[in-house]
């Protein structure tokens, strides 16, 4: 599947039709076997991992998605811990993707806003990897969710109407940009005066995704990643928060905007499916309850 969103992006000119913030793919280099000789000099490169017939799995060689750089960890650290001693000289944490999550606070209160007077160790892990930043952590460092929204928004009609894909699974991080020309969905920055600096997102994690059929199945198949997916998306539930409704109102217009463009060509039974895939995620709220470490069963 990977590889066939990268053919998508590379035959489409404009996708999406307009797209707006840039949304790296990373490349895809090669496969590798469990008995490949590549693992001899791959293994020792990687954190120490065990697998239950002591042979890796097969895996996909791709381009290192490049972590933020110490500034912005310790922006992190200092924002959000009250001890943050060790944890940036900690070598674990330079590894860093920050996994913008628009669809999640940390804690709400009757209000649906996040609760007040909870200490910071309570709100986050104890670790920076793979490190999930909250739609009220981005309110208080100034982050751009709308334009984060917006580009997820894109990202996510393209992964459904011109690759065909119920993009269940599917990640984003925030990370620093390429240095050199790669494929991508849109073309704009976001804000360089944000406290983040110069960082792009990169759209990850193709292993879940499967067909999507132009039917009324295919749209129950989307709704359902969605809600078992991470929280990345805004949500439509929303609890009467004004910052979450106003990032739901976002995602939704642009992903409807972006869809209607790439299905403008298709028969009047395709170009119904845009809306019915919003209608449904907005019925299915409270429906699919969410595990943590889920992961696909296809």
């Amino acid at each position: 599947m990977h590889q066939r969103i990268l053919a998508s992006t590379l035959n489409c000119s404009d996708a999406p039709p307009a797209a707006l913030f840039r949304v790296n793919i990373p490349s895809h280099f090669a496969f590798l076997a469990p008995d490949a000789a590549a693992w001899a000099n791959t293994l020792p490169r990687l954190p120490a991992l065990h697998w239950a017939d002591e042979r890796p799995p097969p895996a996909l060689v791709s381009e290192r998605v490049m972590p933020v750089p110490r500034q912005t960890r310790r922006l992190l650290v200092h924002a959000f811990r009250d001890r943050p001693e060790g944890v940036l000289d900690n070598k674990w944490n330079e590894h860093c993707l920050v996994r913008p999550y628009l669809g999640r606070r940390r804690r709400r209160g009757g209000d649906g806003a996040a609760r007040k007077g909870t200490s910071k160790n309570s709100l986050v892990g104890s670790g920076l990897r793979d490190y999930p930043l909250h739609a009220d952590q981005m309110e208080q460092l100034g982050l751009p969710a709308a334009q984060y929204a917006l580009a997820m928004a894109d990202a996510l009609a393209f992964l459904h109407w011109t690759v065909r894909t119920d993009a269940a699974g599917v990640e984003f991080v925030l990370a620093r940009p390429r240095h050199h020309a790669g494929l991508c969905i849109g073309t704009q920055e976001f804000d360089a005066g944000s406290v983040l600096g110069p960082h792009a997102m990169w759209l990850l994690d193709f292993d879940c995704c499967g067909e999507m059929p132009m039917t009324e199945e295919g749209v129950g198949e989307v709704a359902r990643g969605f809600w078992m997916g991470d929280p990345f998306f805004p949500h439509p539930d929303c609890k009467g928060c004004d910052g979450d409704e106003r990032l739901w109102r976002a995602f939704r217009d642009r992903y409807l905007c972006a869809s209607r463009e790439m299905v403008r060509g298709e028969d009047e039974r395709v170009r119904m499916l845009p809306e019915m895939v919003v209608a449904r995620i907005v019925e299915t709220v409270g429906v699919y309850k969410r595990r943590e470490g889920w992961t696909c069963d296809k």
